[in-house]
């Protein structure tokens, strides 16, 4: 889905996806939520969703989970957030707990922010230019880890899942150069048509001192 940059950023809050991506996720959870209904303003962060204390909320959301290209361009690996993770309890009221759904939309870009390095520990390495995920022991509730690192997979496998093809910029480039050549067959063949007609007129006679309207408009 994500054909633009992706950054791995701890000064943003929330995990935020292209707008394309951010829509299937919605409709995934949605479906496998085992929940009957959700409030829109739920998905773009103006309401809270409350449930009771007893309910078993945990079980009602799946995870979410993030491909990414490992340094052996060949193969990615895959980073699992719970939902413990990514809903996040803002209000608890007697016997009620609200939380708010901690992915948003962005314009184009990818961004990995503490909603997910939350359960991990990552690394920035600079110097080679990479990143690193590991677990982190800190993110456990209740002796569940609310991680998950699994891997390597290869590339072509996990690309075969895509559900758009996005074509490579030579053949995009390829393509455009196609379509300007029969706009341009297209017009040579318009201007030899025109220049090949014949030229018809009516005989208006000659044009004299007399006839001219040039001549009349003077006198």
């Amino acid at each position: 889905y994500n054909t633009d940059k992706a950054f791995v950023d701890s000064g943003t809050t929330l995990l935020r996806l292209p707008i394309n991506v951010f829509n299937a996720v919605v409709d995934a959870i949605t479906l496998n939520s085992k929940i009957d209904s959700f409030s829109p303003g739920f998905w773009d962060g103006t309401k809270l969703a409350c449930w009771k204390k007893s309910e078993n909320l945990w079980k009602l959301f799946p995870k979410l989970s993030i491909y990414l290209r490992a340094t052996n361009t060949s193969q990615s690996f895959r980073i699992t957030i719970l939902p413990l993770l990514y809903l996040q309890p803002v209000t608890d009221v007697d016997d009620m707990v609200c939380f708010r759904f901690c992915v948003t939309s962005s314009a184009n870009s990818l961004v990995i922010g503490a909603t997910v390095m939350e359960g991990f520990y990552v690394v920035f390495d600079r110097a080679q230019k990479r990143l690193g995920f590991a677990l982190s022991s800190c993110a456990v509730s209740d002796g569940e880890a609310l991680s998950e690192i699994t891997g390597p997979f290869s590339v072509a496998d996990v690309a075969a899942d895509c559900t758009v093809s996005v074509p490579k910029e030579p053949v995009l480039w390829m393509i455009s150069y196609a379509l300007v050549a029969v706009c341009a067959l297209i017009l040579i063949s318009l201007l030899l048509l025109l220049l090949l007609l014949p030229c018809r007129h009516r005989d208006r006679g000659e044009i004299t001192d007399e006839s001219s309207l040039v001549r009349h408009r003077i006198k």
